[in-house]
């Protein structure tokens, strides 16, 4: 099984769970394909313009807050209520802070910062609605309600992957799926190199640095030397001139 076979696999039963959330009840296994291929395609097009924006913003790998807010806002997760260019008009017609008194000051920056992340606020607001508290509930994520008694003799709610995992593994999903995108991270294991003068990529890596480093000295050296061949030629032409 490929990556992205893997990955499709893992991505069916969210989107199954949306669309039943939704009111689906059945759909044609083409339909269903092309759904996950589209979901697959935004989320990894939502990676790569985070991604782009942390490279962009602060020549890190490592995305933050203003990165991913960027981001949706590119993908059209997050619409703002104005354009950049009515933004700029409105900054410039505006009164400026520094002309209020202080307590009209305070007042004033809470409603602009208030203006500035109304998109932000109406995206969490759609995700802690009744439609993803429904989603939720079909995927098995929802804690229910329980009394004293039923919370005793109840099992501990999974998802749909961890039931899947320990239905398919015997062993346990430890050992299983250890070194997968499913499971724990392997412990690095050095690889030993047999039949040459090292035994580790390690030691292959050093001994190459240090080989580059005395290469470049020698290299240095030899054009020391053949600097002062050259003057000494040159002194020398300079004396028979002169003697002659």
């Amino acid at each position: 099984m490929s990556s992205n076979d893997l990955f499709n696999s893992l991505l069916r039963p969210a989107v199954l769970h949306i669309l039943r959330a939704s009111g689906f009840h059945s759909a044609k296994s083409s339909v269903i394909d092309t759904l996950i291929d589209l979901t697959a395609r935004y989320l990894l097009l939502l990676a790569s313009r985070t991604a782009h924006n942390a490279y962009s913003n602060h020549n890190d790998p490592i995305p933050d807050i203003t990165d991913v807010r960027m981001a949706m806002q590119d993908c059209g997760i997050l619409v703002p209520s104005l354009t950049g260019a009515e933004e700029v008009w409105k900054e410039i017609l505006r009164k400026p802070l520094h002309e209020y008194d202080e307590r009209s000051r305070a007042n004033e920056q809470k409603k602009r910062d208030a203006e500035d992340i109304a998109d932000v606020h109406e995206f969490i607001e759609w995700v802690k609605g009744d439609q993803n508290k429904e989603i939720h509930r079909i995927a098995g994520l929802a804690k229910q309600s329980l009394t004293e008694t039923e919370a005793l003799d109840a099992v501990e709610l999974e998802d749909y992957l961890n039931t899947l995992m320990k239905k398919h593994s015997k062993t346990g999903v430890e050992s299983r799926f250890q070194g997968t995108v499913l499971g724990h991270a392997s412990d690095p294991k050095s690889i030993r190199i047999e039949g040459g003068p090292v035994e580790s990529i390690e030691e292959w890596c050093k001994r190459t640095r240090e080989q580059g480093a005395k290469n470049a000295a020698n290299g240095k050296e030899k054009q020391g030397q053949s600097n002062e061949v050259m003057q000494s030629i040159e002194e020398s032409g300079d004396v028979v001139m002169e003697s002659q």
